[in-house]
């Protein structure tokens, strides 16, 4: 079977067989994302009014179908992607179909003996699994990618891509925790600072990388995050740095 691989941390791409694929179309592009990331068979009509929402239900359906042939063809007619009557899916149990939205997602889980509740340190394996998750996350979800013309659409790329930011931020915790503990320090200054740049306004963050370099015997790389936390916070909200904060530096 032929290998089908979506990327949808970052620019959204299509590989088959190790090949890009190109669409003449967005919608194409958007569909395959939709279909990977809910990995549930869609119904037609739903998905006619989410891609042409300015469409009456006749039109919609039309260009659907004209979607659904040119996707077919351009991906070599693939058995991954099931187009039936009333429903189209992407099939996940066909082997060769991947998304890196869904290896992340099973990855940042951690070990299934836990319960869903990762303990990276104690468990190697949990620590690989979040390893390779954070080295998944490229870029964020469809980074620079739109549709203008489905609002609803944009909604869901919206809050899929919060919530992938969630998830990742809990990854990089999980892992700032699991290599401070270790005193593996440029491991976890590398998480922390990584979970920093999710969010510069969280101090919390700051403080994490300030008590990581005074710990790694990096003095003045921990002064300058304080300083970095200060221009930081007038800059975008006009206050100062919690007493908190102060007292580290101090």
């Amino acid at each position: 079977l032929a290998s089908l691989e979506l990327y949808l941390l970052g620019a959204p791409r299509v590989m088959l067989d190790g090949a890009p694929v190109t669409f003449d179309t967005r919608k194409a592009v958007a569909l395959l994302a939709y279909l990977a990331v809910t990995g549930q068979p869609q119904q037609r009509d739903a998905l006619a009014a989410l891609l042409w929402p300015d469409a009456d239900q006749s039109h919609a359906r039309g260009a659907l179908r004209r979607t659904l042939s040119v996707v077919h063809a351009a991906l070599q007619r693939t058995p991954h992607l099931r187009i039936e009557r009333e429903q189209v899916a992407l099939d996940f149990e066909v082997r060769g179909l991947t998304c890196d939205v869904r290896s992340f997602v099973q990855l940042a889980g951690g070990c299934a003996s836990h319960a869903g509740r990762p303990q990276p340190a104690q468990c190697a394996d949990c620590l690989r699994r979040l390893e390779d998750a954070a080295a998944i996350y490229g870029d964020h979800f469809m980074a620079g990618f739109s549709l203008r013309d489905s609002a609803a659409y944009d909604d869901w790329q919206f809050f899929q891509g919060e919530e992938l930011r969630r998830t990742l931020g809990h990854v990089l915790e999980l892992l700032v925790r699991c290599h401070s503990t270790h005193h593996h320090w440029p491991a976890a200054i590398t998480y922390a600072r990584r979970l920093l740049a999710l969010d510069t306004l969280h101090e919390p963050a700051h403080r994490q990388l300030m008590l990581l370099f005074a710990w790694s015997d990096q003095r003045a790389a921990a002064l300058r995050q304080y300083q970095e936390c200060q221009r930081i916070l007038e800059e975008e909200l006009g206050v100062p740095p919690l007493a908190e904060t102060t007292q580290l530096y101090q």
